[in-house]
């Protein structure tokens, strides 16, 4: 069987009164006691009239294990207000309101300070190496913690520095520190890096971004050889794979490109499909030629041509292709 225990933290509390007055004889030893609780157990420090802090015993002081002080022959000048002190890690030590107060026969006059501990940023976010195709968007977080609230600064790759948020171009930087890069372009590789500083000191965080990339390949060319009876629909096929995903479209014999939901019923009804495939409604001889499918990216193109040729006055058409070239996938990197 396994145990878990959990310590929840307690700030401290001193049961004795806010103000007793002790009296004591000239040479004798007077104690004072300073009882308090919390989670964890906290540390007693005393503070004597001319505001030294007592945290050890000594000559004149002793101070027990449960925080007891001890003044060993008391003199006139041990005779003032001394503190009692309790600490533990449950809140920040010298967070608080601090009251200034000066008092004479004709009144009083009193000035109060709030106090918060003050700590260097720390940016909660994780840096990573991050990988995004052409074309998507990018968010890289700038989460911060500190105190007092920390300045965030952005250096982009080619050096620009956006020390509000903004909007430039495709680059927004939002007032939650976080900063935005849309439609992603091969120049946007590199290393992001965010800053916070506040005057307790600074930290940073660098995304590097990689920006994936491949050409088109066309994967499903149309056959080598299509043969087809005068009048009888043809669909040629021409699926390319990509990244980002290619633009498919086709140059026909008389050299016109079609592209999809295009419709060209001034060549025998000849259109494109949305997943980029041809179709040849009622084929002819007229429709003999070079039918070359195109796929293209943001990185570069690839062409596969069918060849279509009249085999004889008969009522068939042949569709033929020469081999493919291939090209390699590449990934653009710093």
């Amino acid at each position: 069987m396994k145990v878990s225990v959990e310590v929840i933290p307690n700030s401290p509390q001193i049961s004795s009164k806010d103000h007793m007055s002790l009296w004591a004889s000239l040479g004798q030893s007077v104690q004072m006691k300073c009882d308090a609780t919390g989670e964890p157990v906290p540390t007693i420090i005393w503070i004597s009239p001319n505001n030294e802090i007592i945290t050890s015993s000594s000559v004149k002081y002793q101070i027990l294990n449960d925080g007891t002080l001890i003044i060993k022959k008391v003199t006139l000048a041990d005779q003032g207000k001394y503190a009692c002190v309790a600490r533990n890690s449950a809140v920040p030590s010298d967070k608080g309101v601090y009251r200034c107060l000066a008092k004479n026969v004709a009144g009083q006059a009193e000035k109060r300070y709030a106090l918060e501990p003050g700590k260097k940023p720390q940016i909660r976010s994780t840096a990573s190496s991050m990988k995004i195709s052409l074309g998507q968007t990018l968010s890289m977080p700038c989460t911060v913690d500190g105190w007092p609230q920390a300045t965030i600064t952005w250096t982009l790759p080619n050096g620009l520095v956006l020390d509000r948020p903004q909007v430039i171009g495709r680059v927004t930087y939002l007032s939650n520190g976080t900063l935005h890069l849309r439609e992603i372009a091969k120049f946007d590789r590199g290393t992001y890096t965010c800053k916070a500083t506040n005057m307790f000191g600074s930290s940073s965080l660098s995304y590097p971004v990689t920006i994936m990339v491949f050409p088109p390949q066309i994967t499903n060319p149309p056959p080598s050889i299509i043969r087809v009876a005068k009048g009888s629909p043809v669909t040629l096929n021409c699926i390319a794979a990509g990244i980002p995903k290619p633009d498919i479209s086709w140059t026909l014999p008389g050299r016109t490109t079609l592209v999809p939901n295009n419709r060209f019923t001034a060549l025998g009804g000849i259109h494109m499909t949305k997943d980029g495939s041809l179709v040849i409604q009622d084929p002819s001889l007229m429709n003999s030629g070079i039918y070359k499918c195109n796929a293209k990216n943001a990185l570069d193109s690839m062409h596969f041509h069918s060849e279509q040729n009249s085999l004889s006055l008969s009522d068939i058409v042949l569709i033929s292709a020469p081999k493919m070239r291939h090209k390699r996938p590449v990934l653009q990197t710093d």
